[in-house]
């Protein structure tokens, strides 16, 4: 567009309510304004007709400040406030939250979910829009408005914390279905509560009501400002410590423990968005396995909700616990439990420096001298940020530069490349900092190489000494086993001599047979509630996995699921019927139709 047009100066009446999303505002305006077209929407306030639409982690939110003149605040409150970010920044340090407000002022998010951990949680990545009935018409009778409440958006929250009702899932924006409409919550676009019987309602009910006040008070706690996860790793271990669920020797019975904790999440897996916790002790052994053991990167908050939940118990406690555990040199203000007064200082200036880039649209060299930083440090933290950094190459020429991107991208040593390109290992270091996600390609490609040698090298030293226990081994190579301890704990608890850890011998694999024969189920109950809603119109794939969430996310794996592609064979009308319940690779990938509802 050449001109941005006063959008909101003859409309003061359009303003937050409550706690509005920004997807809920926009759908307020898309009415308000009376415009016919979601398309048309979408260009007015993003300058385009496919951004902004996504209602969880929306992209173009510095072009939507733009051209609303900022009347809805800055693009670092909209994204941090109005979106689902607030529920994930809580588990995030600073700078992948900075990179994921870089991502959602940008054009385009494409990554961030993954960068987020979500993608590879096993929980639902799409974030249904739900709304409270009690909620609705409360705000029609008090705004003139019903709109999306965004703690009722967070992952988990099933229960209105306010009416103590079920939240409804809305049958628009999921899946992929009518993704690029803007609309506002309505009876008719509700899917039904759960149907159970009542002694299970009930219970469903208590512990979903227990996380919603749970996840609401950390969400909005003023006191634990951001989550440290190696911290949220001790204070596990200390409660598990006090309930004497740890041996003499501080290992794990995971054993005794899962059976616990699979006891604890069972009621919540009535729910299709908690199928991704343990369905079984094994499940249960496998999962605590990895998340009690070590830190963790990049885990889903519902999974750390949920163990607080299970360990703790409501808010009040883990507080205490939180509280009980700090040392004297930590803030009272802050769960960040390796936080000095020196690292506060640099977020802020990065925070500083990150808005003169963004907002005053200084170049990087600009950035760098209001903040007091040297250009070369300037140029490492926009590229944190996803910026490009501009070059005037002294000894490295574009050609070089590219040769030596290029293998250090294959995990080359610095020295070694230093060596061969005949510069500085400090000039090498300032490439990885500075080229976009090379720094982190290249630590990835590392481990991977370190953990591949190291566990080659354990295998080999469990082969050559076959029965004679890991205590004995261990000592053959006790560097190597320091290192895999650090690293790869889980791996080798794995692989060590089954002597010495009979537990760890037990071999978990992924559970395809059961998931087989849960969808194939799952699908034929499906058709049943479907038939009377279509009448005389086809079943289309995308009514199936509305109906069935998990499906969407099997489909690339249907050739390990045989009944699940015969059902949905049947169900769209094919005539395939494979022997024995066999599928093949090829009627696998047949069935890999257009997933786009429209």
């Amino acid at each position: 567009m050449a001109s941005t047009p006063h959008l909101f100066s003859e409309s003061p009446l359009l303003t937050w309510i409550g706690d509005e999303t920004l997807f809920s505002l926009v759908s307020r305006y898309h009415y308000f304004s009376g415009s016919r077209s979601n398309d048309a929407t979408s260009m007015a306030l993003f300058g385009h007709s496919r951004r902004g639409y996504q209602h969880d982690l929306p992209a173009g939110i510095d072009e939507f400040c733009h051209r609303t003149e900022g009347l809805f605040g800055t693009a670092s409150e909209i994204c941090t406030q109005r979106t689902l970010l607030c529920y994930y920044s809580k588990f995030i340090n600073s700078e992948d939250e900075l990179a994921a407000v870089s991502a959602m002022r940008s054009t385009t998010v494409t990554g961030l979910k993954y960068r987020l951990g979500i993608l590879t949680s096993r929980f639902r990545a799409h974030h249904p829009l739900k709304a409270c009935r009690r909620c609705m018409a409360e705000d029609l009778a008090t705004t003139g408005w019903s709109y999306w409440h965004i703690e009722h958006q967070f992952p988990g929250i099933w229960v209105c914390a306010k009416h103590g009702q079920f939240l409804l899932e809305s049958k628009v924006k999921s899946n992929g279905v009518e993704r690029f409409l803007w609309h506002l919550p309505k009876a008719d676009n509700l899917l039904p509560a759960p149907q159970l019987a009542p002694v299970a309602i009930n219970e469903l009910m208590k512990n979903l009501t227990r996380l919603a006040l749970l996840t609401s008070d950390v969400m909005g706690s003023k006191e634990i400002v951001r989550m440290d996860l190696s911290y949220l790793h001790i204070l596990y271990q200390a409660e598990l410590r006090r309930r004497n669920l740890l041996l003499s020797n501080e290992r794990l019975p995971l054993s005794k423990i899962a059976a616990e904790f699979e006891a604890h999440v069972r009621p919540f897996r009535m729910v299709h968005e908690f199928a991704a916790l343990p369905g079984n002790p094994d499940q249960a052994y496998s999962q605590l396995s990895r998340y009690l053991r070590h830190p963790r990167a990049g885990t889903h908050p519902l999974r750390h909700l949920i163990m607080i939940d299970w360990l703790f118990g409501d808010y009040k406690k883990f507080l205490e616990a939180c509280r009980a555990g700090m040392s004297p040199s930590i803030s009272n203000t802050t769960l960040q439990y390796t936080a000095s007064a020196s690292e506060t200082k640099e977020d802020s200036r990065k925070a500083e420096f990150s808005a003169a880039i963004q907002q005053d649209q200084l170049s990087v060299s600009g950035a760098a001298k209001k903040v007091g930083i040297d250009v070369a440090t300037g140029m490492a933290w926009a590229t944190k940020l996803g910026i490009k950094c501009d070059r005037r190459p002294k000894k490295l020429m574009p050609t070089r530069r590219a040769f030596l991107i290029e293998e250090l991208q294959l995990g080359i040593d610095k020295a070694e490349a230093a060596a061969r390109y005949q510069i500085s290992v400090g000039t090498v270091t300032h490439v990885l900092r500075t080229e976009v996600g090379l720094h982190a390609a290249w630590k990835k490609i590392r481990l991977e190489s370190a953990l591949n040698s190291a566990r080659k090298r354990w295998a080999n030293l469990i082969s050559e000494n076959a029965g004679l226990g890991v205590k004995f081994i261990r000592k053959l190579e006790p560097a190597l086993y320091a290192w895999l301890y650090r690293n790869d704990r889980h791996w080798l608890s794995e692989n060590s001599n089954p002597r010495s850890h009979p537990e760890s011998s037990r071999v978990l694999r992924a559970p395809w047979d059961e998931r087989d024969t849960a969808l194939s189920s799952a699908i034929a109950n499906a058709i049943l509630k479907l038939a009377p809603r279509l009448g005389n119109r086809s079943l289309r794939l995308w009514h199936l996995y509305q109906e069935i969430p998990e499906l969407r996310a099997k489909l690339s794996a249907l050739h390990r699921l045989p009944r699940t592609a015969v059902a949905i064979d049947r169900a769209l009308g094919g005539k395939a019927k494979p022997s024995n319940d066999q599928a093949s690779d090829g009627q696998a990938k047949q069935l890999r139709i257009d997933l786009d509802p429209t």
